[in-house]
């Protein structure tokens, strides 16, 4: 009997969960979001063509490592720390969504703006071509 409560309680412990230790260099969850944030729109940009050129737009990740003053293996530690926290992962991805939606809806607007300034510098001149 002894041992049968000995091995259930050793599977129970087993089983318990282990605290992760954070990384000496853990970037904090505001900044994660942020670069989650800068790397989805480089990853997106990186299919764009321009209209007046023949080929892609390369954006360097060093550089924007070196922008953000981390490298790549600390933001690769830290992405894998958060990973293993699914509450705090949980809010940083929520929080890099809700920045891409707005930045997308920033995007549409001022996107609608040009359209409809276009519009209205495109109207004088259609004028001027019915009259002649």
């Amino acid at each position: 009997m002894k041992k049968a409560i000995l091995l259930v309680f050793m599977i129970l412990s087993s089983c318990a969960q282990v605290e992760e230790v954070p990384p000496e260099n853990l970037i904090g969850e505001e900044k994660m979001a942020d670069l989650i944030f800068e790397l989805a729109v480089l990853d997106a940009a990186k299919g764009f063509v321009p209209k007046d050129k023949n080929e892609r737009i390369i954006l360097d990740t060093d550089s924007f490592y070196q922008f953000h003053d981390i490298d790549s293996a600390q933001f690769t530690s830290s992405n894998a720390y958060y990973a293993k926290q699914p509450k705090a992962y949980l809010r940083i991805v929520s929080t890099a969504k809700t920045k891409l939606e707005e930045f997308e809806k920033n995007m549409e607007e001022s996107e609608y703006k040009m359209l409809k300034n276009d519009s209205i510098e495109i109207k004088p001149k259609q004028k001027k071509n019915i009259t002649k």
